[in-house]
């Protein structure tokens, strides 16, 4: 079972860059899928850095990338199109008809990458969902991109202040160089305007102090502020305190899910019991409730597991707490492995075998 918890959300309440700006600095490996009205982008990162991204936008695919720059004429790219078809790779194609030699194919689609993020990340409303999932399907492939100055170029190009804004919240906003981004800077290769805003802030200061202080314009000042933020270049001043707010927040969430996903096991398996004995559930769940070590008893106190086996999170959470757990997740999944337990138990010596079957393939959901 996986322990990762899928999120998903309105992109009228964040940004694209921020979504990537949390996947880099957690090293997170994921698919960040954005839908917009007839539109749906894949961007694909590894360790905290974009290898791919694919788009359902027709004027998007490599070989309409190679046509509007003019590496390919009308005639090479209807040709193309033609060729494409069944498990033939429009790669393989453009260099089969000789239009690209193999050592060129990976920087059209680099080109072709670069094209899809500078749409993507100014995306200002749709729907996002990122799956913590390393299967990415064959089609696939891992590019060595340069994952910071993709995104700083593709924030560069984006003039919606709407977004801007989103993106730095506060005026009063203090910011800060992040610990170690020099050495990345130095690699970077940063234009002027980012050596500009990225200088005023050796020394922390506000949103608003920044924008006095600069040469650029307020929204070209904003937005390069931004654009150095997405790629955690500057981060708020004392940034540490509220990142392991934010920690904790998502931690509470994942276990909530993953409790969710246990409690549906528990319900399946109570309501097939009480098909077959009635009113004598009751006793069963007591029977169910002494394979429990006294330890996982205790931080079920105040849950009635009568409601359909349901374990009471918000309940869990505060004897956790009140007993000064240390280790929440672990004695979360200690009571849901132990509760599990003790159902299966009790059904194969009630049963005799009789609803193996049936509980197995109830374990089975929970496990995929």
């Amino acid at each position: 079972m996986s322990e990762r918890l899928n999120i998903e959300g309105s992109l009228e309440e964040t940004t694209v860059p921020d979504l990537i700006r949390a996947l880099t600095r957690r090293a997170e490996t994921a698919i960040l899928s954005l839908e917009r009205n007839d539109r749906t982008d894949h961007i694909y990162v590894v360790d905290g850095q974009i290898v791919f991204a694919a788009t359902t936008d027709p004027d998007y695919g490599v070989a309409e990338v190679l046509f509007r720059s003019g590496d390919l004429n009308l005639e090479n790219y209807r040709m193309v199109l033609e060729k494409v078809g069944g498990a033939r790779r429009i790669g393989a194609v453009l260099c089969e008809l000789g239009y690209l030699h193999a050592d060129e194919l990976l920087g059209a689609y680099e080109r072709q990458v670069s094209r899809i993020l500078r749409q993507s990340l100014g995306f200002r409303s749709g729907i996002y969902r990122i799956e913590f999932t390393s299967d990415f399907g064959p089609e696939v492939m891992t590019l060595p991109l340069k994952t910071d100055r993709l995104v700083l170029d593709a924030v560069s190009e984006i003039d919606h202040w709407s977004l801007v804004s989103r993106g730095l919240s506060d005026a009063e906003l203090v910011m800060q160089q992040a610990p170690g981004a020099d050495a990345r800077v130095f690699h970077l290769e940063l234009t002027d305007d980012e050596t500009h805003i990225y200088s005023l802030l050796s020394e922390a200061q506000s949103v608003r102090s920044v924008i006095e202080q600069s040469y650029l314009s307020n929204f070209i000042t904003a937005r390069t502020l931004w654009a150095l933020q997405s790629v955690n270049l500057i981060e708020e001043a004392e940034t540490s305190q509220v990142d392991e707010q934010r920690a904790a927040v998502v931690h509470a969430i994942e276990l909530e899910s993953n409790v969710e996903r246990y409690n549906s096991v528990f319900q399946a398996i109570f309501r097939m019991v009480f098909q077959r004995i009635g009113d004598y559930t009751w006793d069963f769940v007591d029977r169910v409730v002494q394979h429990l070590s006294p330890e996982v008893a205790r931080h079920l106190t105040g849950i009635n597991l009568v409601n359909e086996g349901r374990v009471d999170f918000d309940q869990l959470m505060n004897n956790l707490i009140a007993a000064g757990n240390q280790d929440p997740r672990t004695a979360v999944y200690s009571v849901l492995n132990e509760l599990l337990y003790g159902w299966i138990y009790e059904i194969k010596k009630e049963f005799s075998g009789e609803l193996d079957a049936e509980v197995d393939e109830i374990i089975r959901a929970l496990r995929g």
